[in-house]
């Protein structure tokens, strides 16, 4: 058994040996990585392989991917901008620099940016998804409904889509194709505070108190923290249910 140990710790040293030294093996696992949530190992890797093809436009979009998720914009907007230069098409970095655009609050270049990954590549659902979310944000709630429509067409399995569909038609007052949507997202994603505030703040605006109560107690089961912001809703919410 301690032979067997020895060799797999020595196979795995090699490994990560053959990843430091190899360009193709820096490129490959420097983007799993970025892929799997290690963003600082990534970068890492991609760093060194990038010193050996500078112009790689796909290693710059993955170590930008990597800064994004560290909140590092300026790099990873260096990095974007590097990467359209030599692949001016490539639609999901068009998207990574609508995405920091929206983190920085700049909202024009990031419905541009947005616009342009959708220009690239019509059937990409996450550009639409994005960029329904810069229009809820303005609050152009038509649009964002069409862009989420869309998102969906594309993509049926894209939750996201469901859930800022659904806060949308809440914020407009549409409650019954709201509750659709939540009700489809909850069914997939069980523990998101927010979806089960949403839900029930679209069942209190119905009033139908007795379920508005139960979701928004859930959400506070899920997060405490909520239980400020939404105590006296689920207090008034029992006394209207009949019940404590």
């Amino acid at each position: 058994m301690r032979k067997y140990f020895i060799f797999i710790v020595s196979l795995f040293c090699l490994n990560e040996a053959f990843a430091q030294t190899n360009p193709e093996a820096q490129l490959q696992q420097g983007t799993a990585y970025v892929n799997g949530g290690n963003f600082q190992e990534g970068i890492d890797l991609l760093s060194l392989y990038l010193e050996s093809d500078p112009g790689n436009a796909s290693a710059r979009y993955y170590r930008a991917l990597g800064y994004y998720n560290l909140k590092d914009f300026d790099n990873a907007m260096a990095d974007l901008t590097t990467s359209l230069a030599t692949a001016p098409q490539f639609t999901e970095a068009l998207d990574l620099s609508g995405l920091i655009h929206m983190a920085q609050n700049m909202l024009t270049e990031a419905t541009n940016d947005f616009t342009n990954a959708i220009n690239s590549n019509p059937e990409f659902a996450p550009a639409y998804l994005n960029r329904a979310m810069v229009g809820k944000i303005k609050k152009q709630y038509s649009q964002a409904v069409a862009d989420l429509d869309r998102a969906i067409t594309i993509n049926p399995a894209l939750l996201e889509a469901y859930y800022q569909r659904g806060v949308v038609k809440l914020l407009i007052g549409t409650i019954e194709p709201a509750l659709i949507d939540f009700n489809f997202y909850i069914e997939n994603v069980t523990d998101r505070p927010g979806a089960y505030v949403a839900r029930g703040l679209a069942f209190y605006q119905d009033g139908k108190y007795a379920e508005a109560a139960a979701d928004l107690e859930q959400a506070l089961q899920l997060n405490p923290a909520l239980e400020n912001d939404f105590k006296n809703i689920i207090e008034f919410s029992r006394s209207n249910a009949g019940g404590k």
